[in-house]
């Protein structure tokens, strides 16, 4: 009887660790709310104390889906420890912008996301980044002014993010993203610049 009770406690010891590095929920939905900005995209990520603001509010809501780990997708621990904290989500998102002009938009994109850093034990940290597309409702005379007068309503999405929780309450998010869209150096309809609005937001995993 002994025995048996002390296997059944060391096995509950063994557990909680483990059911405590398990991933969130792969269910997202995420509240954002961003300030636009006419700084350029590379000098707001070297120089972030530099960032000028301008009268261009976002409100947005996405839905996302965790698919897996990069080993789980490919079943294989080729990619060992880095391979089991790269997750791949795509996401849907709506956003209305509004201040200066006022549009909606629309993205689709897919996400990897790594969350094996060193500290996550204390502060559970998420590093991600994205390609996809995003359509506007109408043109935008501010991207336009950016980009010697070219514009176009679809261009490509990109939108780095960090996130931070508490290591026992992952599934709820404090989101800092730059949600930013361009024409990839001219490569879409020779747009060069675009726009960049500077996040912040909560995300709800179930």
């Amino acid at each position: 009887m002994r025995s048996t009770c002390a296997a059944l406690l060391a096995s509950a010891c063994l557990a909680t660790p483990a059911l405590a590095q398990q991933p969130n929920s792969p269910n997202a939905v995420t509240f954002l709310v961003g300030r636009g900005t006419d700084t350029d995209f590379t000098q707001i990520i070297s120089q972030p104390w530099t960032t000028h603001f301008v009268d261009l509010t976002l409100l947005g809501i996405t839905y996302s889906y965790r698919l897996g780990t990069l080993n789980e997708l490919f079943d294989s621990d080729t990619l060992g420890y880095f391979g089991d904290h790269l997750m791949v989500e795509p996401e849907a998102g709506a956003a209305y912008r509004f201040g200066l002009e006022s549009q909606g938009e629309f993205w689709g994109a897919l996400y990897f996301r790594y969350d094996g850093l060193p500290w996550n034990d204390t502060i559970y940290t998420t590093l991600a980044i994205n390609t996809g597309l995003s359509i506007l409702t109408e043109s935008s005379d501010f991207e336009a002014d950016r980009s010697d007068g070219d514009s176009s309503l679809v261009l490509h999405n990109f939108s780095p993010e960090i996130t931070f929780a508490a290591p026992d309450y992952k599934d709820i998010e404090l989101v800092l993203r730059l949600q930013h869209r361009s024409g990839i150096f001219g490569t879409i309809d020779g747009v060069y610049s675009g726009s960049t609005f500077v996040t912040t937001g909560l995300r709800v995993r179930f």
